[in-house]
């Protein structure tokens, strides 16, 4: 038997990257597995890749109406990890304010968004993971905004932890560094992208990157500990301490 036998999780940005190998991880464990993303063929791949009744349901987490529709298409949550969205990166004088808006309407709005329509479906000792990312708590070259974000997520796990504690519901932020395999658009042309990678990982004290399923260990870490709560996990090789 696994350990998230009988239990309902919802993946958004389950499709490809972190979300995936957290989804391919919990359906081992025996959890059904929702993919949430707004790519449906790339949906349908994830799913048939990790098998075990997992599916797919188009959805951009930028449109709470989306997101209550895929909602509303289980009977319960046990499990909410919320990893949609993209990053903007760019010197703060040329990246437009609309780049920014979009970028927190759906990684920030869209997480919150989630929260609010899977609460009511979640019994006590459920759990939601919201995902961040390293700039919430170290400087991040080009991207102003998204440290901004990263910042809120981390807040706004804090907040929703103590809320939602009365109701036995747990909640916890990963923070991802630097990891591979992902979509990530640094906004570096091809022929300077090596050197900027190559800084990045003179920064972190264990000189690589991590991989998606360092990040999916973590996410099940949370998702399982009856006494992790209020937390922001980051799991980035060393960054933050230095």
């Amino acid at each position: 038997m696994g350990t998230l036998d009988g239990k309902v999780a919802i993946i958004t940005g389950g499709g490809s990257g972190i979300g995936f190998a957290i989804a391919e991880r919990f359906a081992r464990e025996g959890a059904q597995v929702v993919l949430a993303g707004r790519r449906p063929q790339r949906l349908e791949e994830a799913a048939a890749k990790i098998g075990r009744g997992a599916r797919g349901v188009p959805t951009d987490v930028g449109d709470e109406a989306q997101v209550k529709r895929l909602m509303d298409s289980v009977p319960q949550v046990d499990l909410l990890v919320t990893c949609a969205g993209g990053a903007v990166f760019g010197p703060v004088e040329d990246v437009p304010t609309e780049a920014w808006s979009d970028m927190f309407k759906s990684r920030l709005f869209g997480q919150l968004s989630a929260v609010r329509y899977a609460v009511p479906k979640m019994a006590p000792g459920s759990s939601i993971v919201l995902c961040s990312g390293v700039a919430g708590r170290s400087a991040l070259t080009q991207y102003a905004g998204g440290a901004a974000l990263c910042g809120g997520i981390n807040a706004m796990g804090a907040s929703l932890a103590v809320e939602l504690a009365p109701k036995g519901i747990r909640v916890n932020v990963l923070s991802p560094g630097l990891t591979r395999d992902t979509a990530i658009d640094w906004g570096i042309p091809p022929e300077k992208l090596g050197a900027f990678m190559d800084g990045l990982v003179d920064r972190i004290p264990l000189r690589r990157s991590g991989t998606v399923h360092d990040m999916a260990d973590a996410a099940f870490f949370l998702s399982t500990n009856a006494y992790a709560t209020g937390q922001v996990l980051d799991i980035d090789g060393g960054w933050t301490a230095v």
